[in-house]
Parts: structure tokens; sequence; C-alpha cells
């Protein structure tokens, strides 16, 4: 019967082991996103899994000197991609989207509307 207790001790350590190291694992999620005019991708090493895609968003916009809107007449809009599946809902965290993933690979797209 001593055995078995010792067993058992054993095992949830392991498994308290094995969840400190997801959980460590999910608090340093790596972004790329690359964009096909710009010299080099975006890298962000130590991204909280928290952060949403508006947020990201708004951060790779800034490092490539992009924003949205008007001009000349033409509307610039910019979307990131995850394998080719557009990310429209930009509430959603980069943690949820990554899941067990340590890096997060985007694609940013620009799509110009002649007005």
């Amino acid at each position: 019967m001593k055995e078995l207790t010792v067993t058992r001790a054993a095992t949830g350590l392991q498994v308290e082991k094995g969840n400190q190291q997801m959980s460590e694992q999910k608090e340093q999620l790596k972004v790329i996103v690359n964009y096909p005019a710009a010299k080099g991708p975006f890298e962000q090493d130590h991204a909280a899994p928290s952060e949403t895609l508006a947020t990201l968003k708004a951060a790779v916009l800034n490092a490539f000197g992009l924003t949205e809107g008007q001009v000349n007449g033409s509307t610039y809009t910019y979307t990131l991609f995850h394998d080719k599946t557009p990310l429209e809902n930009l509430s959603e965290t980069i943690g949820q989207l990554a899941g067990h993933a340590a890096t997060l690979v985007l694609k940013l797209s620009q799509q110009v509307t002649q007005g």
C-alpha cells in the first residue's frame, strides 16, 4: 500500500510540473507577422497571450508605418491572416489563436478600394 501512495504522489508531482511548464510557455508567446511589401517581418518575442488581435494589429501597422483610411480617394485597409484565414474577430486573443503553439505566424495583407 505504501508503494501505491508513493506512485500517486510522484504522478501528482509530474502532472503539476507539466502544467507549470505549459503555463510558463503560454506566458512567452512569440509573434511573427509577415508583410510582403516590407523588408522584414514584425517580430514580438515576449507577447502576452492575453493581447488582443486589435492591439497586435495596431502595433504591426505602426511598425510598418501604415495607416488605415482614405488617401487620395482610395480606402486602404489591412487584414491579418492565419493559415490563409482572414482574422476578422479582433477581440480574439493571440493566445486563443496560437493554442498550444509557442510561436504564432501571421500575414498582413493590404486591400485598396478605389473611390
